[in-house]
């Protein structure tokens, strides 16, 4: 009987051995990943936008009037006035025609006056019945006749001596002109030949364009833009020193991209803004401190679907769909489909699948019972 009893004992033993042989096989066999516990705070944002710089005015000069250019009033690359007078044309011929139009006017003017006395005198005549009615509707005639070749002869002299002061070409808006494309002595021709560019850089416009899915969240931050800050970010890595604001979110989706173009407008004392610019326009904002954000290394990415490995408290995985935010630092911002507590895989995801039980990195094994005991007797 003795015999038999450590023969059952052994047996018992061998194959509880055996079994824990193969439990910790079987441990082994599992994945091991580097779990993350999903935590809520606040997070400073920054997102990126390829953005180009437009001047708020940008205007061609061109004369309205022929003639050779006979002057340059400005250098290339002045700040000018609206008003300021920026080139001549000869004004020879036209001052001759204004000339002519105001002898015309001076003519049509005593004709104006003689026709006014004669039809003063005939009424005087008609009232005596000394004339015919018919004489008096005649010089009544010829005197609206005069009246009207006056007005005639007055607006000629009003072209031929807008002519004459568009011979001085002035600046149509305040800013900066460009470089002059012609040269004393070249022929301009009315609305055809371009002399020069006046650029207003004070403020600056600044484009970029959004996905159409958030142009409602870009009109809110029109109306209520709160401490959301815009800053420019040159070629070079530094910020320029102003913030801009949001000027305006245009009306219209571009077909091709299934964008929307956003303008800012930012200062431009300092002129180091430069009209045609390509820069980044950083949006940066803080999250309100309910904001989850996971690591970027957690995210599954499919064709149509963004999820995350879910660990369950039995350390089985689940996949779960997501809807990912902005990017800051490392973390990724997420807006749907995770709340705080949740454990997640960091780590460890290459041959994992869902329905997985996988170890957990640097969690403790549970205790190896002695040969022949019960774990825990």
């Amino acid at each position: 009987m003795l015999v038999a009893t450590v023969v059952a004992f052994s047996a018992c033993g061998g194959a509880k051995k055996k079994q824990q042989q193969q439990a910790m096989m079987m441990a082994q066999m599992k994945p091991t990943v580097v779990p993350y516990t999903v935590q809520a705070g606040s997070y400073t944002v920054v997102e990126k936008f390829p953005a180009t710089l437009t001047a708020n005015n940008i205007v061609e000069i061109r004369a309205d009037v022929t003639g050779f250019l006979t002057a340059i009033k400005v250098p290339d690359g002045a700040n000018v006035q609206k008003g300021q007078v920026l080139y001549e044309l000869d004004r020879s011929r036209y001052t001759a025609v204004l000339n002519q139009s105001a002898a015309s006017q001076q003519q049509a003017e005593a004709d104006l006056a003689l026709k006014q006395r004669d039809y003063e005198r005939y009424k005087n005549l008609l009232d005596h019945d000394a004339i015919s009615k018919q004489t008096v509707d005649q010089a009544h005639t010829a005197l609206l006749t005069a009246q009207a070749n006056l007005a005639a002869a007055k607006a000629a002299v009003a072209r031929a001596g807008t002519d004459v002061n568009h011979a001085m070409i002035k600046a149509p808006v305040s800013g900066k002109i460009g470089i002059v494309q012609i040269k004393v002595g070249d022929i301009v021709n009315a609305g055809q030949t371009l002399i020069n560019t006046v650029v207003n850089e004070t403020p600056m416009f600044v484009d970029f364009d959004v996905s159409q899915s958030r142009v409602q969240e870009f009109t809110k931050l029109k109306h209520n833009a709160g401490d959301i800050k815009f800053y420019l970010q040159f070629a070079n890595g530094d910020r320029y020193n102003e913030p801009g604001t949001i000027q305006t979110i245009n009306n219209i989706v571009d077909p091709t991209t299934g964008t929307v173009k956003v303008r800012l407008t930012f200062p431009n004392k300092d002129r180091l803004l430069t009209s045609g610019m390509s820069l980044v326009v950083l949006m940066q904002y803080a999250t309100p401190a309910t904001q989850v954000a996971i690591p970027s290394t957690a995210i599954v990415q499919n064709l149509s679907e963004t999820s995350v490995m879910l660990l369950t408290k039995d350390n089985v995985v689940k996949q779960q769909p997501v809807v990912p935010g902005a990017i800051t630092d490392t973390m990724l911002l997420i807006s749907g489909g995770l709340n705080a507590g949740d454990r997640i895989v960091a780590q460890g995801m290459q041959r994992l699948k869902p329905g997985d039980t996988v170890n957990i990195a640097g969690a403790t094994p549970p205790p190896t019972a002695p040969a022949g005991k019960p774990a825990g007797k």
